[in-house]
């Protein structure tokens, strides 16, 4: 969160050249949130802001977080079973496999929503 922070704010710092910002995970996004409004910059009037994760103090954040919700539990199932699958292997790992799970966009505060 910190180092959001201070990048955000060096990002405002050198001007608003950008109208939004997705982070990789909800909790970098809380420290954009800080430096922007350290900064001075009115989110979601002059920047957007959205995260990744969903996690429970998104909605809580002033203004509220909007995020990508990914399906936790399947990504958990499916970890699982892949662990699972390698350990009862034996030799050489698997060739590299593609997942690409379901999500849900979660409209909130920091994107007008």
């Amino acid at each position: 969160m910190a180092a959001a922070a201070r990048r955000a704010r060096a990002m405002a710092a050198d001007g608003l050249g950008f109208d939004g910002v997705f982070c990789v995970t909800d909790t970098v996004a809380m420290g954009a949130l800080r430096g922007l409004a350290d900064a001075g910059v009115r989110v979601p009037g002059q920047v957007k802001v959205i995260g990744f994760d969903n996690v429970d103090e998104s909605a809580f954040l002033v203004p509220s977080l909007s995020t990508v919700d990914p399906d936790h539990d399947l990504m958990a199932e499916r970890a699982v079973a892949l662990l699972a699958a390698r350990i009862e292997r034996a030799g050489p790992p698997p060739d590299q496999e593609e997942f690409v799970g379901p999500f849900a966009l979660v409209i909130r505060e920091s994107t007008g929503g």
